[in-house]
């Protein structure tokens, strides 16, 4: 529903179909992203953002919380990219300070966006109010964002046709045409392939083959379940991202239920005995069932008339939310692709596309692959495995300097090629600074900088506390007089 709405809208006079299968129901799991994807629907798409709060009614999501690493209780892992700020009143970037006070846990207050974590808070207070800002993402029951999907495809002008997929006409590298169950036979000049991890189109009529990311992430499989929010439970303003014996658990806050996730891996342990260990951990779960996933990503995305988004071309654990991130991304490229060559592209335009969606995925999986290589909170064999045997691949690069010098910020463009700007160099050094990976470079602060840090930290905690909570900030922004700020998510794209 997302590709045919961002073609329908970006593309209006293409026509676009959906076929959706009745049998096949909805993923329902509590849905995190990243700040991507409201500033796809609410900037790129248009989308009215107090229309789809008031429809969809997401919480937001300031970042993720890690019980992760060996030295913290915890460290905030906030959408805001804290290592590239200046303190105020100095020259020194926040990461000189941040480097050193591994263990205290002050770190937590290295920025407004964590500092608000902290609290516990969502926004903070000016004199007018409750001051929204856009590095947030969202937290969102699934069943009800496909509802709304579906209904806002319908208006925007796209054909929703129910069937079941039959079978595939090949047609040189690409399709002819699908043939539904029923006898109908339905050609197009473009076929996404948005069918999850059955990859209908991509995977089993032409064959394209997965590349997987096995030697990197070790888990594949999730239980998942949830329950019920107690009247007057806070609502958290972050995914909780807890080391378990075999994996890790997510936590996700919705106003009426809260998500809770195992995902491990099948080889240290079997599913009866994950379910154990997460019900003996957080004993309010109700029924659970189990998800099982592959990580990889097919070797090319697009071939010949077929495109794959979302979990058709690749998926990666759900550790840093990226799912929707991903597919957003893959669709602007596409329209891109689309708009500048007048729905005419060339093979050259093709490639060009598949490189960039091979690099994102690529990117995650090295990004991921640094929470479980330094991840020292447990010693368990699954623990020891990832510590020992974690292929880093082009994150290697990124490590080995920072254990050199420490949590800088010189080398950015040498490190990380420019279209690898998902996470940047200061969300690699959060994470590395926040699990205590220690590095070499002497503390460099001098008196005045130690003062200057203590009080901005002080500063952000002060702030923090006189915050907005979601409950009260929500209400706010759903109000139909509220006019949201010119450019609030940024320009169109």
């Amino acid at each position: 529903m997302l590709a045919a709405i961002t073609l329908r809208v970006r593309l209006p006079h293409l026509g676009v179909r959906v076929l959706r299968s009745p049998a096949l129901g909805v993923i329902g799991v509590g849905e995190g992203s990243t700040p991507d994807f409201p500033r796809h629907l609410h900037s790129y798409l248009g989308i009215d953002p107090g229309e789809f709060l008031r429809k969809v009614r997401p919480s937001w999501k300031l970042g993720i919380r890690f019980e992760w690493g060996s030295r913290l209780d915890h460290f905030n892992y906030g959408f805001h990219p804290a290592f590239a700020d200046r303190l105020r009143d100095a020259e020194t970037p926040a990461g000189a300070g941040l480097g050193y006070v591994i263990g205290d846990e002050r770190y937590n207050y290295h920025d407004r966006v964590s500092s608000l974590m902290e609290a516990g808070k969502a926004f903070g207070r000016n004199e007018q109010g409750v001051q929204l800002h856009a590095a947030t993402g969202y937290h969102i029951e699934n069943g009800d964002l496909v509802a709304w999907l579906e209904s806002h495809a319908a208006a925007v002008g796209v054909e929703i046709l129910d069937g079941d997929l039959g079978e595939a006409e090949p047609d040189g590298e690409g399709l002819a045409a699908i043939r539904t169950t029923d006898g109908r036979r339905l050609e197009a000049d473009l076929f996404l392939d948005a069918s999850g991890f059955r990859a209908e189109l991509i995977g089993k009529a032409l064959g394209e083959p997965l590349v997987s990311y096995r030697d990197s992430l070790f888990c594949d499989r999730a239980l998942v379940g949830g329950w019920d929010r107690e009247p007057g439970d806070p609502i958290l303003p972050y995914t909780t991202a807890t080391t378990m014996d075999h994996g890790w658990c997510w936590r996700i806050d919705h106003h009426d239920r809260v998500h809770r996730g195992y995902v491990f891996s099948s080889a240290f342990v079997s599913d009866a005995e994950a379910e154990r260990e997460l019900r003996a951990f957080e004993p309010r779960m109700g029924p659970m069932r189990v998800v099982p996933f592959v990580s990889g990503r097919r070797r090319r995305q697009w071939v010949g008339n077929v495109f794959a988004v979302g979990n058709a071309a690749g998926f990666v654990e759900p550790l840093e939310a990226t799912s929707l991130l991903v597919i957003c991304n893959e669709l602007r490229n596409l329209a891109g692709v689309l708009a500048d060559s007048g729905c005419a592209p060339t093979p050259g335009l093709r490639e060009t596309c598949n490189r960039f969606c091979a690099d994102a995925w690529d990117e995650i999986r090295d990004f991921l692959a640094v929470h479980y290589r330094f991840n020292g909170r447990k010693e368990t064999p699954f623990w020891r495995a990832c510590r020992a045997d974690t292929a880093l691949h082009a994150a290697e690069a990124v490590v080995t300097f920072y254990r050199e010098n420490g949590p800088s910020m010189l080398a950015a463009a040498e490190l990380l090629r420019p279209r690898q700007a998902i996470f940047g160099l200061p969300g690699y050094l959060n994470l590395l600074v926040g699990q205590g990976v220690p590095h070499r470079r002497g503390d460099l602060r001098t008196p005045a900088m130690a003062r200057l840090w203590e009080r901005y930290s002080a500063d952000n905690a002060a702030a923090a506390a006189r915050g907005a909570t979601i409950e009260e900030a929500f209400p706010l922004a759903c109000d139909p007089s509220f006019r949201w700020p010119r450019g609030f998510y940024g320009g169109a794209g």
